[in-house]
């Protein structure tokens, strides 16, 4: 047996590559990220992975892009939470108000009647005064 040096295969240009496509891909994706930020769309694994044409384990194994995900749809789902309680609020200030109005209404409308009732009961009476002095 010959003392050769064992050959080592030359791996370094397709590791280069590797690493500059690894690279272009979170580039990518950090892209998109940002361009749904700036179109104020849903930012979540499906959205991301769909827009920057990665799979969904991709980002669910990449560290730094899935905090990035989680924080936003954290954040995007206390501000919709929040912005569901002020509509309610706004909604039921509506209808409180409605309910305002509408009884102002009625207390109009009662105190039209009551007056008419007066004046009914009033007419009443001398008609059967006027029956009593004819009797």
């Amino acid at each position: 047996m010959k003392n050769e040096p064992s050959v080592q295969p030359n791996t370094r240009g397709l590791l280069a590559h590797a690493q500059r496509k690894a690279a272009e891909t979170q580039q990518r994706v950090h892209q998109t990220i940002d361009q749904l930020l700036r179109e104020q769309e849903v930012v979540n694994f499906n959205s991301v992975a769909k827009a920057a044409q990665v799979t969904k384990s991709y980002l669910y194994a990449n560290a730094d892009v899935r905090e990035r995900i989680e924080a936003l749809r954290a954040k995007f789902s206390l501000e919709r939470v929040e912005r569901q309680q002020a509509e309610r609020k706004l909604y039921q200030a509506r209808t409180d108000k409605t309910k305002e109005v509408l009884l102002a209404a009625k207390d109009r409308r009662i105190k039209v009647l009551e007056e008419e009732n007066c004046k009914l009961k009033a007419q009443l009476k001398e008609a059967y005064g006027k029956l009593y002095e004819q009797v």
